[in-house]
Formats: structure tokens, sequence, C-alpha cells
């Protein structure tokens, strides 16, 4: 566990994840320039510098990424240095995400290979593209057709904003446009005559039955053939290309076979957007665009990328595995980051995804079966029964912790990229903590990944859904350092409750048997018995010594444990209605308004305490989640934020300032400059990321050092042990005099006792506004 590490190396630990977080927390608009490959840009490069900068020391240190699809995280290792261990498992990711680490041809080279590749197709090329200027009567090739598919229509299709004022749906823009000016027509006789032209030759397409996944549009009947997806001009037009590349020399062949396939998507039933990166085939507003224009484009786009990166390839393993297989190949305690992004829940299919170009790579999903039984997937494939459920996706993801831990040195970071599903907001977060802490590896923060990119606000546009990849950063610990696991029971804390018990809730010192009276019944409700066995003595000591001290035959709490701060209550829909306000406090304390995924993920770590039971329970009560929000903030629409609902000041308190609408570090200024006109002799405001729960370090009359921790919150929203129990212990490792918590609102009865427990000093709402009206007369409110 985190705290049992020596205090130098807690504070590294700590400076590196506060340093991550700063850099982290400015939005970055994504490098568009990395998105040469047709996925989906969830990673961004700049964003993984950043963390392997951070979270690695040397260019000696090992980067390895399990899933490393679109290949950008081996790429950003790469840019700053380090050593990189890259697998991909998926035919297609894995073929495209390699190819910037491949030789290609000089710009020259493909300039001769791109005139000679027009001269021998450009003319049949032509004809399936072609129409005729209305203003000039040039015949050229169009570079988009707009059109309906159900009914099909192609003369007054359902109008849209890239169509022109008068409904031309035939465009040929910028560099396509004709000789004369002209940028845009309606379809006309002279394009049906073509299009007819074009439906009567014959075309040898492939066409395998794909597996049916209704959540990625492979539906049956209609689109569960390859073939169905695209319409018989792009088919022709797909051939053409593809069966020219091949003749092509073989230097340069595979250079334009990459870049064929990566546009390929554009091939198929797309809508008038023309970068659909989904299966779905619309019924209207669809796009015909040029495949002969866009390979010519990204043939060019593509050499001056992949040119550009200088990639030292002797600092690179790339592998095509199942991530199993790739970790056990790995020397133990070998690497220094694990940095990935796992598929995740019922949206990722990306191996059935990518069937739409496994045709043109000689190769057939369906018939591979040890590639079927291994991915990592939830799907809703009839033919797949055995990857439905959750319970054997989240088995691979346990895995994935196991082997990660086993291939990290010490204290080295495992990072996760992670979107929950809307159906389980909060218990997805707290179960993938809860396998970290079983198999070693101590989650330490979550973060909400900005990300600018247009098509993922597409993605995300449905209510409540994260438009965020959220960050798991955690630590390696070492053997003692860890939690003791059984199965899925943490025994850590058992062995806590159990001193906590025997010591009466009060740190009273007690003796091994009382602790042993305490145990015995969490064990045998857990059907763990066994431990009470003579062999488990000795780890059952050691484990005593991580939360007390012994003194002769007496063992005493000291206060340092992360079971401090778990809230035990079992109610998950209690918890939920208590934190969800106090969140809300503390998201909208700056003023600058939070999204949804930061209130999600801030609610999910005050309801993270490791307990299965809990993890259950709030799959039930998710949908309180944004039920609650709504209580206390409002949405607005135009930013797209969450601000708290302002709150309205009595009559009797007009010209006074209200405490809960100043800036959270005008209100910590406020509470030092208080302390010093009580006769403190100085009180100083410290950083917020570095505060761990205290934001004026004071000194009183006699020199001696006191902590005090502002908690600026809404009537009601009242403090509980938690942050009482956090500030005495941070007190007791700063030798400090005495600690403060001085709220807008009030206390629980449980702060109230916590507080009597430690002797950590309370000053509530109504005694604070009492207080200060003595030193600043009718100046302040609540």
């Amino acid at each position: 566990m985190y705290w049992l590490l020596d205090y130098e190396e807690q504070e590294q630990v700590r400076q590196k994840i506060i340093e991550l977080q700063t850099d982290l927390s400015f939005n970055k608009t994504r490098n568009q320039e990395d998105q040469q490959f047709p996925f989906v840009g969830r990673k961004d490069r700049e964003t993984a510098r950043t963390m392997i900068e951070k979270l690695t020391n040397n260019d000696s240190e090992i980067v390895c990424d399990p899933f490393s699809g679109s290949g950008i995280f081996s790429y950003a290792a790469l840019d700053v240095g380090r050593k990189v261990l890259m697998n991909e498992w998926e035919p297609y990711a894995f073929h495209m995400s390699t190819a910037p680490l491949r030789v290609i041809t000089s710009v020259s080279d493909l300039s001769q290979m791109i005139d000679l590749f027009k001269s021998k197709i450009y003319s049949r090329m032509f004809e399936v593209y072609k129409t005729k200027c209305v203003e000039c009567g040039q015949e050229l090739m169009f570079d988009g057709l707009f059109f309906d598919r159900v009914p099909e229509e192609y003369y007054t299709p359902t109008r849209h904003n890239r169509m022109g004022n008068n409904g031309e749906n035939i465009i040929f823009r910028g560099m396509y446009k004709c000789s004369c000016g002209q940028k845009q027509k309606k379809f006309d006789v002279f394009d049906q005559d073509v299009l007819a032209s074009v439906n009567r030759i014959s075309v040898d397409f492939p066409n395998p039955q794909l597996i049916e996944n209704s959540r990625i549009n492979f539906t049956y009947p209609e689109f569960s053939t390859y073939a169905k997806l695209f319409s018989h001009r792009q088919q022709v037009a797909i051939m053409l290309l593809y069966k020219e590349i091949l003749t092509m020399p073989e230097s340069i062949k595979d250079f334009f076979l990459d870049t064929f396939l990566s546009i390929l998507h554009l091939g198929k039933y797309i809508d008038y957007h023309s970068k659909s990166q989904d299966n779905h085939c619309p019924e209207y507003m669809l796009k015909e665009t040029n495949l002969y224009h866009r390979l010519l484009e990204a043939l060019r786009k593509r050499q001056k990328y992949i040119s550009s990166q200088n990639f030292e390839i002797k600092d690179i393993n790339i592998s095509c595995q199942d991530f199993r297989d790739f970790l056990k190949d790995i020397s133990d305690n070998s690497v220094a980051l694990v940095l990935t992004d796992p598929p995740y829940g019922d949206s990722a299919q990306y191996f059935e995804h990518a069937q739409r170009y496994h045709p043109f790579m000689d190769y057939l999903l369906s018939s591979d079966v040890k590639r079927l039984a291994k991915e990592v997937v939830i799907s809703n494939a009839p033919s797949r029964p055995d990857k439905h459920g959750k319970a054997q996706f989240m088995d691979d993801i346990e895995q994935l912790f196991i082997s990660s831990n086993r291939v990290l040195s010490g204290h080295g970071f495992f990072v996760m990229y992670f979107r929950p599903q809307q159906s389980d907001w909060i218990s997805d977060l707290n179960k993938l903590k809860h396998l970290g802490r079983k198999h070693g590896l101590e989650p330490l923060i979550t973060i909400p990944i900005s990300n600018n990119d247009p098509s993922m606000r597409v993605l995300a546009s449905a209510a409540w859904a994260f438009s965020k990849d959220i960050c798991f950063v955690f630590l390696k610990l070492k053997e003692d350092e860890r939690r003791w696991y059984i199965d899925d029971v943490d025994i850590d804390e058992l062995v806590y409750l159990s001193c906590l018990s025997a010591s009466d809730n009060k740190g009273t010192p007690f003796l091994i048997e009382r602790f042993y009276q305490e145990l015995k019944p969490k064990l045998a409700s857990e059907n763990l018995m066994k431990i009470c066995h003579s062999k488990y003595q000795e780890h059952i000591e050691k484990t005593i010594l991580r939360f007390c001290i012994k003194d002769l035959a007496q063992y005493k709490l000291t206060g340092y444990s992360p079971y401090n701060y778990m809230h035990r209550e079992m109610n998950a829909e209690i918890r939920l209605r208590e934190f969800a306000p106090i969140v809300i406090e503390e998201l909208a304390a700056n003023n600058s308004g939070f999204t949804f995924e930061d209130y999600v993920i801030h609610l999910a770590s005050y309801m993270d305490n490791g307990s299965r039971t809990i993890i259950q329970k709030l799959h039930t009560a998710n949908r309180l989640i944004p039920e609650l929000m709504l209580q206390y903030a409002f949405e607005d629409k135009k930013s797209g934020k969450f601000y708290i609902k302002p709150r309205e000041i009595n009559q009797d308190d007009k010209g006074r300032i209200s405490l809960y609408n100043m800036d959270p570090s005008d209100f910590e200024r406020l509470i030092a400059d208080y302390f010093v006109r009580r006769g403190f002799i100085k009180a100083r405001v410290i950083g917020r990321s570095c505060d761990r729960g205290v934001d004026i370090l004071a000194t009183n009359s006699d020199g001696e050092l006191e902590l005090i921790q502002c908690k600026r919150y809404r009537k009601n929203n009242n403090i509980g042990s938690a942050p009482i129990q956090r500030i005495d212990s941070y007190m007791r490792s700063r030798s400090a005099k005495k600690a403060w918590v001085v709220t807008t609102s009030d206390f629980t009865r449980e702060g109230i006792d916590e507080a009597r427990i430690t002797g950590v000093v309370l000053l509530n709402g109504n005694n604070l506004i009492r207080s200060l009206d003595v030193y600043y007369p009718s100046k302040y409110t609540l």
C-alpha cells in the first residue's frame, strides 16, 4: 500500500503525480496528423508523451503497450527516447499501426510511381465518376455525390448543409472544380446515364459472411455479408484500384496497399460528412466519395507523415499476439511503465469492426478460432455466446493486472485508459481499483483526459455518455507493501477492522486475544477460518504491525492507514445522496464549471471502499447519479459544463459578502487573515495540489505549528469523519500542535465523534460567522 513506502519515496511518487495531473489539466487540441489511419482517435500523442516523461526516468527504461491499437503510445515513447515493447493482435490494426516503422519510398520515387499509377488507371476511374458541367459542358470527375439509399433518390435527395444552396448534390469543389470555375451541379440525365453504365459493369467483389453484431451494424440479413456495405459504383472503383495496385513493383506495392486500406472505409455507404467511422449504412443523406481522389491525397499525406517520424527502430520490439502470450515473454521486473488502452465494455468490438478491411488482407475473422476465443471483448454476436457476458471479460482484464504486476519493476507504473459503460459508471471505476489493489497495483489517481477531437464528441453525444477517456494511474508495490488478498477478500481490511474493534474504536491498547475475538467472526463470514491456523500467525502479526505499534504484549493503532478514510456503510443509495452535494461543492469551488465525467470520477472516489458488496449495490443505484447532480447543479448548454445552483441571500443579509459565493482561494485567504487577527503569528495558504487535506499552515503565539483545513460547503452538506481523520494523520506526521477543520456548513455525528477522539478542533458555519463578525463587523454572511 502506498502509505507503507518510506516518506522520501512517498514524496517522489506524489510529486510525479502532481506534475502529471497539472500538465494533463490543460485542454489539448489533438494533432490530426496522427490520425493517418482510420481509427477513431481516442489516444492523443502529446498526452501520452506527457505521461511517459513524468512516469519514467531515463532512456534505458522500457515502456510496454499490450493493446497498442493505432500505435500512438508506442510512437510517443519513441518520441521521448524510451525503449518500447508494442503489441497488437488485431491483424488490420497491427498492419497499419506498424507502417511508420517500415522503410518507405522517397518523395521523388513516390511521385514517379503515382504518375505511373495515374497513367494506367485514370481513364477507367474517369468513366466511373464522370459528370458534365452544366455551365460549359466539359466532362470531368465529380468529387462527391449526395443521394438517398432508401428510397433510392438522386434527383431530389434529402437536403443537408453540404449540398449547394439550390439543392446541388454533385460537387467538384476546390482543386477539383471545372476549368470554367463551376463547383457543383444537380444530378441530371447525363449522370443517370453514367450511373446506368457503371451498374452494367460486372464486378468480382469479395462477399464473405460477416460475424453479425447489431451494435456495430453488421445486421442480418441486409448487412451481414460484405458486399452489401458498398454501392455497385464503389465496388467497381475499389476493384479497379485494388487490381491495379497488385501490378505495381514490389518496392512500392505495400505502401500503396496500406494507403488503399486506409481509405477503404470511405467506399462503403456513409453519411454526408464522409468521415464516418462506424458501419452504419444510413437510409438517406449519403455520400459517394471519389475513391481515386482520396487515394492520391492519402498517398502523399502518408508519405509526408511517415517520413517525418525519424524513429529509432532499434528501440522498439513489435509483436502480434494475444496479450497474455505477449506479456508471458517479458522478463520479470523489467518494465518501467505499462501504458495501454484495452477494449472496455460493449462498444469496443474492434476485431469484428475491422471485418470491413479483412477481405482485402486475405483474412477472415470468422474462421480464426484462436482469436475469437481469446479476444478481450463483450460482443452481442449470436455466433459468440461465450463473449456475451461481462464476467469473462473482467477475467481477462484481471489477467492484465496480474501479468502487468509481474513485468513491472518495483514502484513502476501501470496506466490504463478506460471509458465506463453508461449503466455502470461508478461500479466500473471502483471494480478496476479493486482489481488493482488485489494484484499489487495501488490506484493513485483517476484523471479525465480532455479530448477536443470532434469525432469523439459525436460518439459521446448521447445524454450522460462519457466524452472523455478516464486514465487510471497505478503504482506497482513491492511484495511487503501490497495488500494481502485471498480470492476477492482484502485480509488487510479485516485485520484493520479487527484492530479498530479491539481498541473500542478509540485507539485503546489491546491484547492479541482481544484482536482474535474480533477477527474470527469476520473470517467466518467470508468462509476463511483457515487463516486462524498457526501457519498464518506470522503473516497476521506482520499485518497487524502495518496499523499498530507493539509495546510489550499490547498493540495500539497508529492512525496511519488507508482504511481510516473508507466508508463502510453498505447502503449505496444513502451514500450517493450524502456525497453528491459535497462533490458538487468541491467541483464548483473554482467557478469554472465541471463536466459529467468530473462529477462521476470525484463521486467514485467518495464511494470507493474496496468492498465487493458496495460495487454490486452501485449497479442498482446507478440511475441516481445524474438525477442527484441536477438537484444541485444546472447545465450551461453553450459550454456543456455544469455549475452549482446559486443560493439566494436573505433580505437581512444584503450588502454582506456571501462566503458561499467567494472564490475558494479568497475564502482560504480570509480564514488565514482571520487566524492572524485572532493572535496567531502568521498563517500561510498553501497550494491545493500539495495540501493533503490541509489548506493553511499557521503559527500560534507560542511558535507552534497548527494545521487548518477549509471546507466551503453549503448548508446541509455536512462534514463526516474522513476529512478529520486525514488532517489528524497529517498533523501527527508533521508534529503539529493542533489541527482545525473550518466549514461554512456543519459536521455529522460521526465527524463530531471523530474530532472528540482525535482532538481536532471544529468550527462550523454558524460559529464562524459569529466569530468573523467580531473581527469584520457586518461584512460576511452565509
